[in-house]
């Protein structure tokens, strides 16, 4: 019969063993991150699969649709099938909020966050996110990463104006901003009341003064406001109204490939929003956390994004399916821009009377 002494020397052995062969036991995001920053790649991989096979999830919050989200965990699954990549959808004000109002509560659910970067510098700001490495950061562009790792860009988004071909000939839709003051267009365009990244991108390229008095003739062109890319392209595709002011390009023209009489133009100054990838800090399962970012970011996971979702990506050498909207942005709607968020948007609103 085993006495107390030898069952408990039986347990402490089991259990010493046990966390010598668990790669995912108690180590948290900011132990990893570290300890796979020198790693050549095969070898960081290699670590992080057997990691992510014994936690067996991901978390991922992001405001890219259910169903596009769907073709990237499909790819990724097809890569790493031991990982189950859960997925919460919100616009970005839900993902900022959730995110925000459970790293305050302690509840440690999500591992990776996507947004915006405007809303996700509040992550950097309240130590929410933590930085972190990735293998192909030399192909990713300047401007498209923080240089201390605290955000990459997941993938990008074009501004543009979008009408409707069966309202407005080609030749004559606005080319300008300034093309947007002519009287014809007064009562006709749809514009979004939280575009205050417009004013911000004015501001750099004509000066304060300049951009703010554009703004307030644009003001009297009788705007209608309207919130999000897919409502405003849905009604600008059923003739609701002829012109939109700014829409995310690459999602609109996902639905003029399916035969929507939609036309674009990329006007000056030309705006790009990075939607920014973010590890959690306290993140419950890191190795899938950063397994997943590294596969989002590697060659493989940026060709799903550009060729089969249309989407931007900011890293060289992969081809994009709207070349459209590629070219030299004049403004990135970046961290910069959502530390004076509040600013901007109070100030946007008052000029348009919101």
């Amino acid at each position: 019969m085993c006495n107390f002494r030898t069952v408990w020397f039986v347990s402490t052995v089991i259990a010493f063993v046990t966390g010598c062969f668990s790669v995912a036991a108690a180590i948290t995001l900011p132990d990893l991150t570290s300890r796979v920053q020198n790693m050549g790649r095969v070898e960081r991989e290699v670590l992080l699969v057997k990691g992510a096979k014994e936690e067996k999830e991901a978390m991922f919050y992001g405001t890219t649709p259910v169903n596009q989200l769907a073709v990237l965990k499909k790819a990724f699954s097809a890569r790493y099938p031991f990982v189950d990549l859960k997925h919460y959808y919100s616009p970005r004000q839900g993902i900022l909020n959730k995110t925000m109002s459970e790293a305050r509560g302690g509840a440690n659910i999500v591992d990776v966050i996507m947004t915006d970067l405007s809303y996700g510098s509040l992550f950097i700001k309240e130590g929410v996110s933590h930085p972190y490495t990735t293998p192909d950061l030399k192909r990713f562009v300047r401007g498209s990463y923080d240089p201390d790792g605290h955000w990459y860009t997941m993938y990008m988004l074009s501004i543009a104006l979008v009408y409707n071909r069966n309202m407005v000939r080609p030749n004559e839709a606005p080319r300008s901003y300034q093309d947007l003051l002519e009287p014809k267009w007064k009562g006709m365009m749809l514009f979004d009341p939280e575009a205050a990244y417009i004013m911000a991108a004015m501001e750099q390229a004509w000066g304060r003064e300049k951009a703010r008095d554009y703004l307030a003739r644009l003001a009297k062109q009788n705007l209608i406001f309207r919130r999000g890319t897919t409502l405003t392209t849905q009604l600008i595709a059923a003739g609701e109204q002829p012109i939109a002011i700014a829409v995310n390009a690459e999602t609109a023209a996902e639905v003029r490939d399916k035969g929507a009489p939609l036309g674009f133009s990329v006007l000056s100054p030309r705006i790009i929003k990075p939607n920014g990838f973010f590890v959690a800090k306290k993140a419950p399962h890191p190795h899938a956390a950063l397994l997943f970012t590294d596969w989002t970011l590697s060659e493989e996971g940026q060709k799903v994004l550009a060729l089969e979702l249309g989407k931007g990506v900011a890293m060289n050498g992969i081809p994009v399916k709207y070349k459209e909207f590629q070219g030299e942005p004049d403004f990135v709607v970046g961290p910069e821009f959502g530390s004076q968020l509040k600013q901007h948007m109070m100030e946007f609103h008052k000029i348009f009377g919101l």
